[in-house]
């Protein structure tokens, strides 16, 4: 996302991750032989390798680029790609990697970023993983991909239990961060709490001068913040502007923490700083979180979006939004944790809430729910318990027992693959009484059967009622086979001893 890199110096400090690659300046242009000439005068100082053909297969990012053309296999630093067709079809390509197309204007910048990237250059590492919580998959049953299917720069892939997010292709849109339900994956610069903590400072700042509620509007820092110097006095003393690398690294937690700090409306303003980026997740992300609040009374503005880069849009926008309540500006700091600081946001302003309800429901794509069991069907056989990634459904220890803890679940739908009796369904909703949210709930329950020749509990009532029923008629579980299902693992092996004794 990020079309610059900086180029590291002997005395630069790096508080931070960074991500490094290193460029010596070969070049690889691919285009027709009319292209061709007229782009090489401007590339001198590079290594350059033409082709008149599109490559048969292309990967990699800037200092590393892999490249299988019909005669050879390259490895090159930087690609200038003319076709009218890009080879690489990225939604957001990597760094090192340019296709003008037909623009005049990209061709030209590209033409003058070319020859500066000869060198050391690095950039952050964006994000933080936290597989623990990873909600993509168990026991090879798919779970969540949302992140996967977010990510423009193509940087994330599945690798079974996990996913992986390659830092050289990562352009830290965000988009993986806003849309994770559990919060394992997460925006690393700024990381939750500081964004959050820094926009509760300039409120309380903004509140000992002034009593109206102030309109919240995020923006990138490199065009938008231009635009906002450029407004001057134009922009109206009740507007706070909210700078952020990426408007994408910023989602529910801190919208709700803004209007729980007392913040009127907030508006994501996209000034096309990125025109390779759709930002419709970020935009889902709006439209979820104004869900729940109108779910709750509040008016159906206070979380919006406006694609422009025109000021006198901003000020009509800003004009337009209504603001019919009034919240009492909350008091709680911030904390790097998405989920616990959605719950504390929406918790506060659920307390003012105009119609609060006990419990909200909310649409199919949500990360907060409970499940239903068909208990009779269910036999506790626990394979929810065993791919569930983050706890919210247990077994009983001892006792043959499902249980659940509403808080921890983001309805990721594993437990609902993994049910072989298909009696698990997803209920998306927002229970707002948290004791009774973080409580261990008891789903399903059935008495034990005991061992028919030591009486020692072993298995449910039911799973052993199933499984005699399904084989019953089959050859294999005929007279005392059948007996022998109805026994713990230690009689059952003593008794097929005691039968083929007997043979």
């Amino acid at each position: 996302m990020h079309s610059a890199v900086q180029q590291i110096g002997e005395q630069d400090i790096m508080p931070i991750d960074l991500v490094e690659f290193t460029s010596t300046g070969r070049l690889l242009v691919i285009g027709d032989d009319e292209q061709l000439t007229s782009v090489f005068p401007h590339l001198k100082d590079l290594e350059v390798t033409t082709s008149s053909q599109a490559p048969q297969a292309i990967s990699g990012w800037l200092g590393a680029f892999n490249v299988e053309l019909d005669t050879q296999s390259l490895t090159v630093d930087l690609v200038l790609d003319l076709q009218q067709q890009p080879s690489m079809t990225n939604q957001v390509l990597p760094l090192g990697y340019f296709a003008p197309k037909s623009n005049a204007q990209a061709l030209a910048e590209a033409l003058q970023q070319l020859p500066d990237l000869i060198g050391t250059f690095d950039k952050p590492r964006y994000f933080n993983y936290k597989s623990s919580i990873c909600a993509h998959s168990r026991r090879q049953l798919q779970g969540c991909s949302q992140c996967i299917d977010a990510c423009p720069a193509d940087a994330i892939i599945s690798l079974g239990e996990q996913v992986s997010v390659n830092p050289s292709l990562c352009q830290g849109c965000g988009s993986c961060a806003t849309v994770c339900p559990s919060g394992a994956m997460a925006y690393a610069l700024p990381s939750l709490d500081v964004s959050v903590n820094r926009i509760r400072t300039m409120l309380q700042t903004y509140f000992e001068l002034e009593t109206r509620s102030p309109q919240l509007v995020i923006h990138d820092l490199e065009n938008g913040q231009q635009l906002i110097d450029l407004m001057g006095e134009q922009l109206a003393n009740t507007v706070i502007a909210f700078s952020i690398e990426e408007i994408g690294a910023l989602g529910m937690p801190f919208w709700l923490s803004a209007l729980a700090y007392g913040v009127a409306n907030v508006t994501v303003w996209n000034t096309g700083s990125h025109t390779d980026h759709d930002w419709i997740e970020l935009q889902q992300e709006i439209d979820k979180t104004n869900e729940m609040l109108i779910g709750i009374g509040y008016s159906d503005n206070k979380v919006n979006w406006l694609d422009s880069n025109n000021i006198t849009e901003l000020r009509s926008h800003l004009k337009a939004l209504t603001n019919s309540e009034l919240i009492k500006p909350a008091v709680f700091a911030g904390i790097d944790d998405k989920r616990r600081m959605i719950r504390i946001a929406f918790n506060d302003l659920y307390q003012q809430a105009p119609s609060p309800i006990d419990v909200l429901p909310l649409s199919e794509n949500a990360a907060f729910g409970e499940i239903n069991v068909d208990t009779k069907g269910c036999t506790l056989c626990h394979s929810c318990v065993s791919v569930c990634p983050v706890g919210a459904v247990l077994d009983g220890g001892d006792q043959p027992q499902l249980n659940f803890i509403e808080d921890l679940c983001v309805q990721c739908g594993l437990c609902e693959t993994a049910c072989p009796e298909n009696v698990i369904t997803l209920v998306p909703q927002y229970l707002f009484d948290q004791q009774q949210a973080r409580k261990i709930r008891l789903l399903h329950e059935e008495p034990i059967f005991n061992c028919i020749s030591c009486n020692k509990g072993f298995a449910t009532q039911k799973m052993i009622d199933t499984m005699t029923d399904k084989l019953k008629g089959h050859s294999m579980f005929q007279g005392d086979a059948l007996q022998r299902l109805k026994m713990c693992e230690d009689c059952r092996v003593k008794a097929m001893f005691k039968d083929k004794g007997s043979l």
